[in-house]
């Protein structure tokens, strides 16, 4: 049998299967218990199933479960025969999409693997059984440690002496790698991948079977790595799209794949015409489409191609100005949008299509019923369930925009809204966090736009809710985590489990490839459609459809159970207005919004809200000030000398000054109407901004320099007039102050480290910590090889004061990466974060971090209303208050200020850290009377809590 499957491997030839299958059960026969012959006639009738009726899938899955059945744990044939088992078992999860399939797959994979030792005869037979298997299961749960296995596993098949496993081994693991780089950005693993196609290619016949699945991989890996290098050159997504040419050419006769492939193809000659902004391809890419369509295929997979299809004749139509081209793409994607029932997850994708293809025309023929069709597609887009996140998103945003470019504020905030409920499932928590923050960077701003439509619209306190849901995603999920589901956990533990089980199948990683293309004109709808393309042929809507609108169906089921639970009335919704307005008892919050169509500040007090506009305050000018500080702080860290140096002083006055005149000014105004303004009073003010805002320092506006007495006099400074801190959301801040402290006197540690290989010298580092301990009683000190990142881990969860005096890092384009150094390594986000997610500090009882090192409190530069930095973490850990540096603090400085801030926190014999925001306000203050001019020496500093 064998030789005839190999040969069928080789050529195609499905009579060759026929005569295996009888010869097979010729020899069961005459034997009935020869399991080597079960499992040789499993895999004949997967073969057959793949290319002819799907009866043959459950008998192979039959015959191999016979196999496993009449074989003892401790038979030779044991890791064998569970290993052909989970092979096509997984292969028929790969058609049917049942998961429980897939787990009974897995299942017997580790079975395999586990009983095949390194000296079994088999072994070699089990992983390349197995590989796969493994594969399916990151594609549906997205965890890391599966694909990790099979590219593993895959190796040491491709090491074995077996050519034809080696070969399979080698396509397996050329996918693996495209995967795992799709989660990891490993660039390693791409470059890995296209050797391996290439290779195995090189290595088959032309008529191999496996040929055009390889090459399918390949075209993946192009446009994977083309995208990876931001499209700079273009000669892999040439290079895809010559190979995709080829796969269709070799596979003539089998009508569905070869209808996918043929979409597929299309797809990708449309990107490369965006790409090189040339509709030179686009003829053919519609000639493509059309084929796909015309393919004797039924039901959604054909609606599946018209959507493409609608997809290149709008994009040609855009590039030659052809009103009938767009008419025609409206035409196909009504066609498209007709072939799909209401639940199935393909009909977003189609609605999107449809609803630009409307808009388009009717910004031709003006006629206002194109309009509200257009927006009609995209509010049932983006309320799609079972439709992917990704295009629900586009839906919304699109109507966004339209409604907000035609100055309809109701209609753009509705829009708006829908597009900020979204965001927690396009970062959902069961995602790789890489690809968490690379789908929010795609959407930063959202939350500030709709804001500011929410004020247009006349609704501030709206305003206040949609910065509260669109800001610090990621987290309010890890709260959520060890809160909201934690806590139904308590007195529902198995709807808990279930709903978070639900959550991730529906919203983790999917069998389609992430394609994030480079940003060009029209790339949005490419991407989604490429995106689909790469996946698989359009899966009828019995098998993956099907699948997901029911797993959508079943988390809103789970959801409201929950909130029938008493007291979980809001489980998972965002906080309202009137639950965040008591966090600002005792002052304001100054929640300053930016965004490309209006900028203001929206101060909450405990007695109302108001929207205090701020014409003066440009988006554009916001984000060219913070880059330019961003550069002259990364120069003078960079070792820059005098000339650095004076460039950032001269940027932070600059700074200074335009903060003042675009909102200091203004806010302070409106604080002394709202909160009462005697000359002598200053405001308890709390600084929530967003977007680049969150990059500069707001409480240090003003106008200082020569004239400081002056300015002291007219109080033209938010100095004089505030005392300020900063807070990542209202959220935040209302649970720092419904966290009691913890009582008795603080059980306080420090960590210190003045010099460190790589790292300038902190001289001032041991006068810091002896000033500490003259004012913290019983303080522990982690210096040297003490102060280790577990060391410092372990002490945060055994103290409830913590003072960091060493360096500090931040990379404003990976802001997940910023870390404290230590001795052993990096604390950084994700080990705080990490912490955090597995509940190490629920019970509470941390009240004070001081963090005086570098760039401790800078958020990304891609991701800045994510508030992804130190000082943030150790907030969302538990402590109640944290100070930390917007940029990098002269350790001179740092130590004076320490010293000034712990003697402030005494109340008598007793330390207060509730006094941290005043104490650290009144050393600032020394500094800054010491050194008007010079705001890079004590502006730096920020105080975080109540």
């Amino acid at each position: 049998m064998d030789p005839l499957i190999v040969a069928y491997n080789d050529s195609g030839d499905e009579s060759l299967l026929v005569r295996a299958e009888g010869l097979a059960r010729g020899l069961l026969a005459a034997d009935p218990s020869r399991v080597d012959v079960l499992a040789a006639l499993s895999t004949v009738l997967m073969l057959r199933g793949r290319t002819s009726d799907p009866k043959y899938l459950d008998a192979a899955v039959a015959t191999a479960e016979k196999a496993v059945t009449l074989t003892a744990a401790d038979d030779p044939w044991w890791p064998y025969v569970n290993a052909q088992l989970a092979l096509v078992v997984g292969f028929r999860f790969e058609q049917r999409r049942a998961v429980s399939d897939l787990s009974m797959a897995k299942r017997h994979a580790d079975v395999a693997v586990a009983a095949a030792g390194e000296s079994d005869p088999t072994r070699t037979d089990v992983l390349v059984r197995c590989v796969n298997v493994y594969r399916l299961s990151f594609e549906r749960f997205g965890q890391l440690a599966d694909i990790d296995t099979a590219v593993r596993l895959s190796r040491e098949v491709q090491r074995s002496t077996d050519p034809d496993h080696a070969l399979t081994a080698r396509q397996l693991l050329a996918l693996c790698l495209v995967m795992r780089f799709v989660r990891t950005g490993g660039q390693g693993d791409i470059d890995e991948a296209i050797a391996h196609c290439r290779d195995g290619l090189a290595a088959m016949s032309g008529r191999h079977v496996d040929r055009a699945p390889l090459n399918g991989v390949l075209v993946i890996a192009l446009v994977q790595r083309w995208v990876s290098l931001d499209g700079a050159d273009d000669a892999d997504l040439r290079e895809a799209v010559q190979v995709s040419r080829q796969v269709v050419a070799d596979l003539p006769n089998i009508d569905t794949v070869r209808a996918q492939l043929l979409s597929t193809h299309g797809v990708l000659l449309v990107i490369h015409g965006l790409s090189s902004n040339s509709s030179l391809h686009l003829d053919e890419a519609i000639r493509s489409a059309r084929e796909a369509v015309e393919s004797p295929t039924a039901g959604t997979q054909r609606a599946g191609h018209l959507v493409s299809l609608a997809h290149s004749l709008l994009i040609r139509a855009r590039m030659s100005s052809d009103p009938k081209g767009v008419s025609d793409a409206v035409e196909t994607g009504m066609a498209a949008l007709a072939g799909f029932s209401p639940g199935h997850p393909d009909r977003a994708r189609a609605l999107n299509v449809l609803g630009t293809a409307l808009r388009i025309r009717y910004l031709i023929d003006h006629d206002p019923a194109d309009l509200d069709a257009a927006v009609g597609m995209w509010r049932s887009s983006s309320a799609s369930r079972a439709g992917a996140i990704e295009i629900r998103m586009t839906a919304a945003r699109t109507w966004a925009q339209t409604a907000a470019e035609a100055g309809d504020a109701e209609l753009a905030l509705e829009a708006y809204g829908t597009a900020v409920g979204l965001l927690p499932l396009l970062a959902w928590r069961g995602l790789d966090r890489t690809v968490q923050e690379k789908r929010l960077t795609t959407v930063s701003g959202l939350a500030g736009d709709a804001a500011a439509w929410a004020i247009a619209a006349g609704q501030p306190e709206r305003a206040v809710e949609l910065l509260e849901q669109g800001r610090q995603v990621l987290w309010s999920q890890a709260l959520q985590t060890r809160s909201d589901l934690s806590e139904l956990a308590v007195v529902a533990p198995a709807l808990a489990q279930e709903l978070d089980r639900t959550r991730r199948e529906l919203d983790g990683a999917e069998a389609s490839p992430i394609i994030e293309l480079p940003a060009r004109p029209g790339g949005e709808m490419g991407h989604h459609l490429l995106t689909s393309a790469l996946r698989g042929p359009h899966r009828a809507e019995t098998e993956d459809a099907g699948h997901r609108r029911r797993l959508a169906e079943r988390w809103e089921k789970l959801a409201a159970e929950a909130r029938r639970q008493p007291g979980f009335e809001n489980f998972l919704h965002p906080p309202s207005f009137a639950a965040l307005q008591p966090a600002t008892t005792g002052g304001a919050a100054v929640l300053v919004n930016t965004s490309r169509w209006r900028s203001d500040a929206i101060i909450v007090t405990a007695d109302g809200v108001r929207a205090v506009p701020l014409p003066w305050l440009s988006h554009d000018t916001a984000h060219q000030r913070a880059a330019a500080f961003l550069e002259v702080q990364r120069a003078v860290e960079g070792g820059g000398g005098p000339a650095e140096r004076v460039a950032l002083h001269q940027t932070l006055v600059s700074l200074q000054r335009w903060l003042w005149d675009t909102v200091g000014e203004s806010v302070c105004a409106a604080l002394d109407d709202i909160l009462g303004g005697a000359t002598d009073r200053r405001h308890r003010v709390w600084w929530c901004p967003t977007g680049p805002l969150t990059m500069l320092p707001l409480h240090a506006a003003g106008r200082f320099g020569a004239s400081a007495p002056l300015a002291a006099k007219r109080r033209i400074s938010v100095a004089a007039r505030c005392v300020s801190s900063y807070i990542p959301s209202l959220s935040a801040l209302l649970r720092a102050r419904a966290t009691p402290a913890p009582p008795g006197p603080p059980r306080a540690f420090a960590v210190g480290l003045g010099t460190l290989p790589g790292q300038a010298s902190l001289p001032a580092v041991s006068d810091e910590l002896r000033a500490v301990s003259s004012h913290v009683p019983g303080l522990r000190v982690l210096s040297g090889r003490s102060a280790t990142v577990e060391g410092v881990l372990t002490a945060l969860e055994q103290h409830s004061w913590a003072h960091f005096a060493c360096h500090g890092d931040q990379d404003f384009k990976r802001p997940s990466a910023a870390a404290l150094r230590l001795v052993d390594g990096r604390l950084s986000v994700l080990d705080l974060a990490g912490r955090l997610a597995a509940g190490s500090r629920s019970s509470g009882g941390a009240d004070l971090a001081y963090l005086s090192a570098c760039r401790t409190a800078a958020g990304g530069r891609d991701l800045p209303d994510e508030a992804i930095h130190l000082t943030a973490a150790l907030q969302m850990a538990g402590f109640r208050h944290v100070i930390g540096s917007q940029w990098a603090v002269s350790d001179r400085v740092a130590a004076q200020v320490a010293d000034d801030v712990y003697a402030g926190l005494k109340a008598g014999e007793r330390l207060d850290a509730d006094d941290a925001a005043v104490a650290l306000d009144k050393a600032i203050d020394r500094v800054r009377r010491e050194h008007p001019d010079r705001p890079e020496l004590w502006a730096a500093l920020i105080h975080t809590g109540p």
